[in-house]
């Protein structure tokens, strides 16, 4: 089979099609867009190492790109590759590259670039976390400076849609800067993007600026993004609303009602496409048994009550690994009614009872106000279960060393990746996986997600999603409390910004109207 792709991005389509523009209102250049970011930057690794955390995510969508990518619709559109081939029915992708592309250091763009960086995803001394997307990957060829070739072990139909939308896929940085820098190259992130990275103080601000030579012509409007830390988020909505800083990349729910009663402020959210995750370590006792993970995760747990009185009705409880927002979402929170009884019996037959009562400590961090509220109405609840919790609040960029890198936590709870579909969230799938965090040693959801990165039909990926979202939740593998409502806000003079849900965050084609 050959399937042939090929979408014009001229300047016009661009405007309509990113950012909606009536024709009477023309953009303008010029002017810095403030965000403000409840985190703090870690490092720019491209994905090849572990997670670094959507605020860093949400920088490199604008001085990286990747060889497609998705509309604000969740299309797959073209980014680096101009056109594709799809052949032998998806065993062989051809991707074929823009011309005159730059990176910021001056370096072309070409197809041994992009393998280079494919290749160190690949590459299992990187440790990627992402690398478990790409395992049915056999060879990256560079066939000439402009066509590159992807070779798969078998029919890989997920292909572009992972490239496009999970993760910026492979985002596309200087070999030549990366080689230049050595291990401080994530320090020093070069990529072809709209902007070019400036300035980093950590625990302060990073700050990118317009990249004169983009390959898209006349973009980007903007001269340049300032991401300021702020903790506080009373804080970040404070200078929100005197103009102090321009966008509020995370709103929290219970400043939701503040921000909608402020004049001249853009409310933004969409369907939950990202859980409240309350995984625990399996790898140690007590949470090897099943029994206890089903008293303290399933029956013990009041998911309706966490969503209503935290998320301010805003949220709906969860069992199943994905959201109501994502692809083939099986609802399954009858399996684990809120039932204290059942909760206290199965701990007991566990071992576990008022002379010897279960203890455990749940980490989590100071990303949003919500997370504490969460983990005090957890301990609360399972109080009435005979469990006993301590509450660990961290600094965010601490809590993903330990939880994420290290995985040195009893129960750790967050929001967790918005996602398109399940196979998004199956780099926790696989048991020797840099993100199984959980401790995972059933195979038999990795097996289940390679059928459905094998398989082309969508009815058949979704009864393979509903069999793993059963798995998943029947052993509680995976434990979500409730969707996660995700809000941003920016002031109305900023046009042209397509809002992506929390997945993605671009400022090619946005504009100031001051």
């Amino acid at each position: 089979m050959k399937a042939r792709w090929f979408i014009s991005l001229s300047l016009v389509s661009a405007l309509i099609f990113w950012s909606g523009l009536s024709w009477a209102q023309q953009p303008k250049y010029g002017g810095v867009l403030k965000v403000a970011y409840a985190s703090d930057i870690l490092r720019f690794n491209l994905n090849q190492g572990p997670p670094p955390g959507y605020e860093v995510y949400w920088v490199w969508n604008n001085t990286h790109n990747s060889l497609v990518t998705l509309d604000p619709d969740f299309n797959i559109v073209p980014d680096l590759a101009e056109t594709w081939d799809v052949l032998d029915d998806g065993r062989v992708y051809v991707f074929h590259l823009r011309k005159g592309v730059k990176f910021h250091d001056g370096t072309d763009l070409n197809a041994e670039a992009v393998k280079f960086n494919f290749d160190r995803i690949l590459d299992p001394a990187m440790k990627s976390w992402v690398r478990v997307f790409y395992e049915a990957v056999e060879k990256v060829e560079a066939v000439d400076d402009l066509t590159l070739r992807v070779v798969n072990k078998e029919p890989f139909g997920a292909l572009l849609q992972t490239l496009a939308g999970y993760f910026q896929g492979v985002p596309v940085g200087s070999p030549t800067a990366i080689k230049k820098h050595g291990e401080d190259w994530l320090r020093h992130p070069v990529g072809t993007g709209p902007f070019i990275f400036k300035e980093w103080k950590p625990g302060e601000r990073v700050v990118i600026e317009r990249n004169p030579h983009y390959f898209k012509k006349g973009l980007p409007y903007l001269d340049g993004v300032e991401f300021h830390i702020m903790r506080d988020p009373l804080a970040a909505i404070t200078s929100l609303r005197t103009g102090a800083v321009d966008l509020v990349a995370r709103v929290t729910v219970r400043n939701v009602p503040l921000v909608e009663k402020f004049p001249g402020i853009v409310l933004r959210s969409g369907p939950d496409r990202a859980p409240v995750i309350a995984l625990v370590n399996m790898r140690h006792k007590p949470f090897d048994d099943l029994r206890v993970r089903k008293a303290v995760a399933g029956y013990g747990i009041n998911r309706a009550e966490i969503a209503r009185v935290v998320y301010l009705g805003k949220a709906k409880p969860l069992v199943s690994i994905i959201p109501e927002g994502v692809q083939d979402y099986l609802d399954l929170n009858e399996m684990y009614p809120y039932d204290p009884a059942k909760a206290r019996a199965l701990l007991k037959e566990a071992g576990y009872d008022e002379r010897n009562p279960l203890r455990y400590t749940i980490v989590t961090n100071n990303d949003d106000p919500a997370f504490a509220d969460i983990a005090a109405m957890m301990k609360e609840q399972l109080a009435k279960v005979g469990v006993e919790i301590k509450i660990e609040i961290m600094d965010k960029s601490s809590w993903l060393d330990k939880v994420i890198r290290r995985h040195e936590f009893e129960q750790t709870l967050e929001d967790f990746a918005a996602l398109l579909d399940i196979n998004q969230r199956s780099v926790s799938f696989f048991v020797d996986a840099p993100s199984n965090y959980m401790g995972m040693q059933d195979h038999r959801p990795a097996e289940l997600i390679r059928q459905w990165r094998r398989a082309l039909d969508p009815a058949e990926r979704q009864r393979i999603s509903h069999d793993l979202q059963r798995i998943m939740a029947e052993n509680l593998y995976w434990i979500n409390i409730c969707g996660s409502p995700y809000f941003q806000a920016h002031r109305d003079y900023l046009e042209g910004y397509p809002f992506y849900n929390e997945l993605y965050m671009f400022f090619e084609t946005a504009w100031l109207k001051k």
